[in-house]
């Protein structure tokens, strides 16, 4: 070994880098969101259908009905993250800078992810209503979308198809959950799934070249809309013990997300802790159904 090589040095990256990672919500987009709200609860209130009767008798007495109201409560989850540097570590990393920036970052992401996650949780769970909130409603299983849902022959487990996305969107219009004239007042229909079965639907030998084409410039990112629904990629949704996947279709104006307190972050010196610099980060988000016939469950088995 020549006496130069004992000398040799590592260089090291004066940069931080970033795991791989979802870095904002996908679904605040595709969600109503109400902004600022207080109390340990808020209730949503509707008002429900209406149906005539034929007037069969002359001069009958009026029958009066009470008014069909409903309720839908939301609660509140609060998240924090406090992540902590010594006051010497800006000097033992030397030339690498103490990576508050990159925190705050990781903080903002991890956020946007964790909000999705309340919201997927709350819209294929178990949601809440009555006076005080405490009557549960589970999804309904009318709302479910087998994995072995096929247009017709013997049924079998499969991924996501285009046979059930038509399902799903038969489903809300019958419902009269969604029609084509709701896009003018700024509501969509939804569709959340994985890229496993945007990949599924891309191997599909019945999909005509018209619709192989379009999911095609789906899975490489060209349009992000098929059959009406507005497709959201996201890699959070639940896999059950069958190894079907919960993929999730739903009306924008029946997905209710709120928020009790934004994302902030403060950036603080904690004096109990020998001069340590605190990046504490907070936030609070609640989310519901606002009507079952809105929001359709697809299985997809994953197998």
């Amino acid at each position: 070994m020549a006496d130069i090589e004992q000398n040799y040095q590592v260089k090291y990256s004066e940069k931080w880098g970033s795991y791989l990672q979802q870095e904002a919500s996908r679904l605040d987009k595709y969600v109503t969101v109400e902004t600022g709200l207080s109390g340990k609860m808020v209730a949503f209130d509707q008002y429900g259908l209406l149906a005539f009767e034929e007037k069969v008798a002359r001069m009958a007495q009026t029958v009066l009905t009470e008014a069909p109201t409903k309720r839908r409560v939301m609660y509140p989850h609060i998240y924090t993250k406090a992540v902590g540097f010594d006051e010497f570590d800006a000097k033992k990393l030397a030339n690498i800078d103490v990576p508050v920036s990159k925190t705050i970052e990781g903080l903002r992401a991890a956020a946007g992810r964790t909000m999705d996650k309340v919201m997927l949780e709350a819209f294929l769970g178990e949601n809440y209503t009555g006076e005080n909130g405490t009557t549960a409603v589970p999804f309904s299983e009318q709302q479910v979308i087998a994995s072995d849902y096929v247009d017709s022959g013997s049924a079998v487990s499969a991924n996501l198809t285009v046979a059930k996305l038509r399902k799903a969107l038969a489903m809300l219009h019958k419902a009269e959950a969604w029609n084509e004239e709701r896009r003018a007042y700024g509501d969509e229909l939804v569709l959340a799934c994985t890229s496993n079965q945007i990949d599924s639907l891309l191997q599909e030998p019945q999909v005509s070249s018209y619709d192989y084409n379009t999911v095609r410039a789906l899975a490489e990112g060209k349009v992000d809309s098929f059959l009406g629904f507005r497709i959201i990629r996201t890699e959070l949704l639940p896999v059950n013990d069958q190894g079907e996947r919960s993929c999730l279709a739903w009306v924008k104006s029946k997905a209710q997300f709120g928020i009790w307190d934004d994302f902030k972050v403060k950036i603080s010196v904690r004096d109990d802790l020998d001069e340590a610099l605190q990046v504490r980060a907070k936030f609070a988000c609640g989310a519901t159904r606002l009507q079952e016939e809105a929001f359709v469950k697809i299985l997809c088995s994953e197998a």
